[in-house]
């Protein structure tokens, strides 16, 4: 089973109360298994912040149906075919979420 398997992920702000502290428009890249929970990738983002607290009022959303994230779901509940091989989920740019407050 593919669950094991490394893939790579992108987290990208989409929008900033304060540019100073967080700059909108950022992207974040992380390798984790896809089985990762989603909590588990937000914790690993969060930590790329000086203000953590700030950071962490942002939800993740999926890329093409902005549909919210739910913590304690696996990255690859969101792949439309977790068998699919890793280009195939790059293609449909299913590891790209986006941070929005």
């Amino acid at each position: 089973m593919k669950s094991n398997e490394m893939i790579h992920c992108t987290i990208k702000i989409l929008n900033s109360k304060d540019n100073n502290e967080i700059l909108s428009g950022v992207s974040y890249y992380f390798t984790v298994k896809r089985n990762t929970l989603v909590k588990e990738l937000f914790n690993e983002f969060i930590k790329n912040f000086i203000d953590q607290e700030e950071i962490k009022k942002y939800n993740l959303y999926t890329n093409h149906q902005k549909l919210k994230l739910n913590p304690d779901l696996t990255i690859q509940d969101y792949f439309t075919n977790k068998n699919d091989s890793d280009l195939d989920i790059y293609d449909k740019d299913e590891t790209i979420f986006y941070a929005i407050v």
